[in-house]
């Protein structure tokens, strides 16, 4: 077996392994950042979902690590992301948005460089050229890396919040439920009245937070929304 394709098989099972955090951390002492880079995006387009949702969460890891010792191959990396997002690349960008908020949240540099980049993708703007993402799966993608953004930088992710406020109408019950936890990682006051009135939505989604693939209501998203900004009103 080719030694790339040996590395993806590796990596691949380590993705999907009981103890997945413990072999991948495994696989980044035994491989250099660059060596997991290829692999980490073939998952992307894994066949499993948690394994692309595990693939994710890596590049954070393998990407931050990157930034400390070879700062522009991790630059290479990102653009790569925001090219395979750009119409003219005419690939396939699945997991690309989700990507960049794992990144962005776990490094300081990638999320000063790329943050507003990301912010983009969910901001439709009039009158002048726009990144936004009209295709649902990756308005998805890019508005769950805007909320992971929000849980870790929510100073960089702030600028986001009226759009995020502006999703909690959107018809598509995961696009709600997970502004309603962007807006919950921004502790943001002027959410708390459309928040309130989801709190009965009983519609069930899937959402991966906490490294977890989780089924949770729409009303319980609200809810820990609304009660993450309680307290950070209690703190100040």
């Amino acid at each position: 077996m080719a030694v790339g394709r040996k590395i993806k098989k590796t990596v691949m099972e380590a993705l999907t392994a009981e103890n997945w955090e413990q072999e991948f951390s495994h696989l980044m002492e035994v491989h250099s950042m660059q060596t997991l880079i290829a692999p980490l995006f073939s998952s992307l387009c894994a066949s499993t979902v948690i394994a692309r949702w595990h693939g994710i969460t890596c590049f954070g890891k393998v990407v931050s690590r990157m930034v400390a010792e070879d700062t522009p191959r991790a630059r290479i990396v990102m653009r790569r992301m925001t090219w395979m997002l750009n119409e003219e690349s005419g690939g396939c960008a699945w997991g690309a948005p989700e990507a960049m908020g794992e990144i962005t949240a776990a490094s300081d540099l990638m999320a000063d460089e790329y943050g507003r980049i990301l912010l983009s993708y969910i901001h439709e703007a009039e009158g002048r050229p726009e990144n936004y993402l009209e295709f649902t799966t990756l308005l998805r993608g890019a508005l769950w890396g805007v909320a992971r953004l929000a849980q870790d930088r929510p100073d960089i992710a702030a600028p986001a919040t009226d759009d995020l406020i502006g999703f909690l109408q959107n018809p598509d019950a995961v696009i709600v439920g997970t502004a309603c936890w962007g807006l919950g990682g921004l502790k943001s006051s002027k959410s708390v009245k459309p928040l309130e009135g989801l709190v009965d939505n009983d519609t069930v989604i899937e959402i991966y937070k906490d490294c977890s693939l989780q089924s949770v209501t729409v009303g319980k998203m609200a809810q820990d929304a609304l009660d993450e900004i309680s307290q950070g009103i209690n703190k100040t």
